[in-house]
């Protein structure tokens, strides 16, 4: 009897914690559905941390905008004089984590630190301060002092310009001061004005290529060549296809801008493209250089202009031609080579490049450096013509067309006008309000479009005369910004029109020309500059400025040189950064 009781007991004692542990689990799996739905769903835990984090960086980016538009006040409203060398009455140049100092020992580039008393020497000797990024072999903080860097193993090199005053002391003659930090003070204490309305053949200013959003700065690094890269088969990006006016390879994830010797140019990408390559180095991509606190961005048209000065000043060199390109069998288009000298005597042509002999460490090669020596600037004069981040400000649609990323999603141009978000970067030129307005008057009551005034069939003394006069007023708009190499070298400007004298190879011939009267008989006759180089002011449609020229155009090339370029991707045109600590 007890036997049984005890087995009917645990029966029902049995049944009951199964039906218990049955409840438990649909209570547990109850449980984990709200817990699930708690993290997972729209007002979730995860989703509100997703949102928190969002909400985080973007104060964060906020925070950091707000931070670097304060530095930059602070930096314009405190001058400041740090930096200055007493002993070489010149800035030190600014270095950041990145930036490898070296020195050329007569036959190899060798790394140094920033002490180092044969570093720099910006005086009769002409020796402008390089330094590699950690793009090569050598990277910052691991490169040892005293190391020899072969040329491949060299990152992308670039060229500290100091903070200057500036007066046109006569023809070729640029009398330049060095400054103290980010001050208007040379070493004597004399202050120097800001104002670019000054007379600058009576009054020394401070170049403005050293102002840059608001702040002043110390000093720029400049790309020391022409921009070069290659893609991740190795194929050099940018040059020309067999058979068009295309590039042959592309870029890919893997390719970044170099400044190098001795390498195919980048070339075929639009001014746009340009300006976001060259922002990659210092932003997007600077983890592949081993950069920070430094802004990146297409040098612009005030700091071309400020190292074609310093070239015509007592610590400069006017540069020779980069005159060196080979025509590769079955190509459209000529390579050009970064770092170049003039052609040789052993060349074919104008710039088949047959030997050795043009190499920027040779005899030859450092004729086309800023200094006449290996520490400077490369690629000025001739090579490609270089796009340069200044703009005619007519509200042209190719701003819009060009003036974006390749892949668009970075707008630099919206509506014919710049982006606020990059107004520092971008040097900008006003027009004649009519051709602002897209209403050219032909002084008969009738107006013309843009791209009415420059149909070819529009030939008449009216059509020139238009031509002439917006084309003046651009001149002398830019005539207006000191330091870039207009009014200040030259005395006069020349339109592009049409003519009516067509050939058999020429069917719609246009030119240059002084007068109207010129353009009428088809007298083609440019105004020349300093060393023959020119000013071309062009149609509505090239609203970006170029600069330099090109190795085909041999003696035409020239660092004053200053063209305008719708901003397309051609064979004729490459471009090179900066670099702002």
């Amino acid at each position: 009897m007890i036997t049984k009781k005890v087995k009917r007991t645990f029966k029902n004692e049995n049944a009951i914690t199964l039906i218990a542990l049955v409840i438990t689990i649909i209570v547990l799996l109850i449980l984990a559905g709200v817990s699930i739905s708690m993290l997972t769903g729209d007002n979730g835990i995860l989703t509100q941390a997703k949102e928190a984090k969002e909400k985080t960086e973007e104060a964060k980016r906020k925070e950091e905008q707000q931070l670097q538009s304060l530095l930059n006040k602070i930096t314009s409203e405190v001058p400041s004089e740090e930096g200055y060398n007493v002993n070489k009455n010149v800035n030190s140049p600014k270095v950041t984590t990145g930036m490898i100092p070296v020195k050329y020992n007569g036959t190899d580039w060798v790394v140094c630190s920033k002490d180092d008393l044969e570093w720099y020497s910006y005086d009769d000797t002409k020796k402008w301060a390089n330094v590699m990024l950690s793009d090569g072999t050598y990277k910052e903080g691991k490169a040892q002092e005293g190391q020899i860097v072969k040329e491949s193993e060299l990152g992308s090199m670039y060229v500290w310009i100091p903070r200057y005053a500036y007066r046109i002391a006569g023809e070729k003659n640029i009398e330049v001061n060095f400054l103290k930090g980010n001050t208007n003070k040379d070493k004597n204490n004399k202050e120097y004005t800001i104002n670019e309305s000054a007379d600058t053949k009576t009054t020394a200013i401070v170049h403005p290529a050293f102002s840059l959003g608001g702040g002043q700065l110390s000093g720029i690094w400049v790309a020391k060549f022409e921009a070069s890269g290659t893609n991740k088969n190795g194929q050099a990006v940018g040059n020309g296809s067999s058979t068009s006016s295309a590039q042959q390879y592309a870029p890919d994830e893997t390719t970044i801008a170099k400044s190098l010797p001795n390498k195919i140019s980048w070339r075929y990408t639009t001014i746009g493209e340009s300006q976001k390559r060259s922002m990659d180095i210092a932003g997007a991509q600077k983890e592949k250089y081993g950069l920070e606190y430094a802004n990146s961005h297409l040098i612009r048209n005030s700091e071309w202009g400020a190292v074609a000065y310093l070239c015509y000043s007592q610590y400069g060199n006017v540069p020779k031609i980069n005159g060196a390109g080979s025509l590769v069998p079955n190509r459209h288009w000529y390579d050009m080579y970064t770092g170049q000298g003039p052609k040789g005597t052993n060349d074919e042509g104008w710039y088949n490049r047959t030997d050795e002999t043009h190499n920027y460490n040779t005899e030859n090669g450092i004729l086309a450096s800023t200094t006449g020596n290996i520490t400077g600037i490369y690629d000025m004069n001739g090579g490609s013509w270089e796009r340069v981040a200044g703009y005619l400000d007519n509200g042209n649609g190719n701003l819009n067309n060009y003036g974006k990323s390749a892949d668009g999603s970075i707008k630099y141009f919206e509506n014919g006008k710049l982006n606020s978000n990059y107004e520092s970067l971008w040097d900008k030129y006003e027009v004649s309000e009519e051709e602002k307005t897209n209403k050219i008057s032909l002084g008969d009551g009738t107006t013309l479009t843009q791209g009415e005034l420059w149909d070819w069939n529009k030939r008449e003394e009216k059509h020139q005369e238009a031509r002439r006069r917006i084309t003046e007023s651009t001149y002398n708009n830019m005539s207006k910004h000191k330091g870039i190499g207009v009014n200040e070298v030259s005395t006069a400007f020349s339109f592009y029109a049409p003519y009516a004298l067509a050939t058999e190879t020429n069917k719609n011939p246009w030119g240059w020309f002084k007068t109207v009267q010129e353009a009428l008989k088809g007298t083609q006759n440019y105004v020349g500059a300093w060393d023959n180089d020119f000013v071309l002011i062009g149609h509505s449609a090239s609203p970006f400025v170029l600069r330099g020229g090109i190795c085909v155009n041999d003696s035409g090339a020239g660092v004053l040189n200053l063209g305008l370029t719708n901003g397309y991707a051609d064979s004729y045109f490459g471009f090179r950064s900066v670099l702002v600590v």
